[in-house]
């Protein structure tokens, strides 16, 4: 089965169960603690995908993994993808979790790269516009990458604007290939 779908299918349930028990909120921060060992732990990731690992050691390496007091439906969550074998679906249900409680939540992701620092009142109004637009919440991340020679990358969602000089220098450079690759 697709590996997509099924991580949306756990995570249409688990919405649910946790919507149900009052814990959607706090599953969702969970979510994003697990989805960053994942992504940023390799070892963590390979111990989930291990099949020398046992069950009960996945369960307590997710239980005090993400910390102290874990919810009700969180902990419903692990014990019911590890009694499946779904541990190597993980990210995916992370990640189809939390796009799915922002989408019932109204919520945008907003992401800003810049060549250098933007200062504070200048990001305060760039996230009220943003929240203006969107007529919803945001999460906003700010990120300075010198790489891109000048403006900024702006994405909000899936709508990404690239107006930095190292985009439109590999854009010019494209359309420089293309008309060379006519003539020739």
């Amino acid at each position: 089965m697709n590996e997509g779908l099924v991580s949306k299918r756990y995570a249409k349930a688990l919405y649910r169960h946790a919507e149900d028990l009052g814990e959607e909120t706090l599953l969702y921060h969970r979510m994003e603690i697990l989805e960053a060992l994942l992504r940023r732990v390799p070892d963590f990731k390979e111990s989930m995908h291990s099949p020398m690992i046992a069950d009960a050691d996945k369960l307590a390496l997710l239980l005090g993994a993400t910390g102290k007091n874990a919810e009700q439906s969180y902990f419903d969550f692990i014990n019911l993808v590890v009694t499946n074998e779904r541990t190597e679906a993980l990210l995916m249900i992370t990640l189809s979790y939390q796009e799915l409680y922002r989408r019932k939540k109204n919520i945008s992701l907003v992401n800003l790269v810049s060549a250098s620092k933007i200062s504070a009142p200048a990001i305060a109004r760039i996230r009220s516009i943003a929240e203006n637009v969107t007529k919803g919440k945001v999460e906003f991340s700010n990120r300075i990458d010198p790489a891109i020679d000048g403006g900024f990358i702006f994405q909000i969602n899936d709508l990404r604007i690239d107006a930095s000089v190292r985009g439109q220098l590999d854009r010019i450079a494209r359309r420089l290939a293309r008309i060379n690759k006519s003539i020739i």
